[in-house]
């Protein structure tokens, strides 16, 4: 088994729905354990209430050393597997990890709300949907609220597309 270098940190899959599980199991062992959470809205009795739930459902990721706690770590009641193959475990930069801990507010993680308004010729990316990655220009919102016509830029003819307004940025 390769060693990682430096500070990085081991991809843990837990058990279905069991990542909180698994976060406490793996601190009873002393190793560095990260969870990233954040508030997510969910309807209960027809009302909408934020529940902590984790950020990548299904994994949270460890530091520790291979050939001391891989055994310990992979048949943690609540860990699935440690990812990897073979040799080879996957692991993710410190830096990256640290990115994610900055976003954090009292222990969530805060998610960036996409921007929903758009003025009159704002430049715009379309960044979902059949047309990802095509470019326009914002023309008006549609009386449902959900959708846009935009003039499509990157195209030999002038032509107005209808799209819903979640698949689209401002293109700075």
């Amino acid at each position: 088994m390769k060693e990682t270098a430096g500070n990085d940190w081991f991809i843990i899959s837990s058990k279905p729905k069991l990542e909180f599980d698994a976060e406490r199991n793996l601190r009873t062992l002393a190793i560095n354990v990260y969870l990233p959470v954040y508030n997510k809205k969910i309807k209960k009795n027809k009302i909408k209430i934020d529940r902590v739930a984790p950020l990548f459902s299904g994994y949270l990721f460890a530091q520790f050393d291979i050939h001391e706690f891989y055994q310990k770590v992979k048949y943690t009641r609540g860990v699935k597997t440690i990812l990897g193959y073979n040799e080879y475990l996957w692991t993710i930069a410190d830096e990256k990890i640290r990115d994610i801990k900055s976003r954090e507010n009292n222990g969530l993680v805060v998610l960036h709300k996409r921007e929903d308004r758009f003025n009159k010729g704002d430049r715009i990316l379309i960044d979902e949907g059949d047309f990802e990655g095509w470019e326009g220009i914002f023309q008006e919102e549609l009386p449902d609220r959900e959708r846009a016509i935009i003039m499509l830029t990157n195209v030999k003819f002038s032509s107005k597309l209808i799209l819903p307004k979640k698949y689209l940025i401002v293109h700075r």
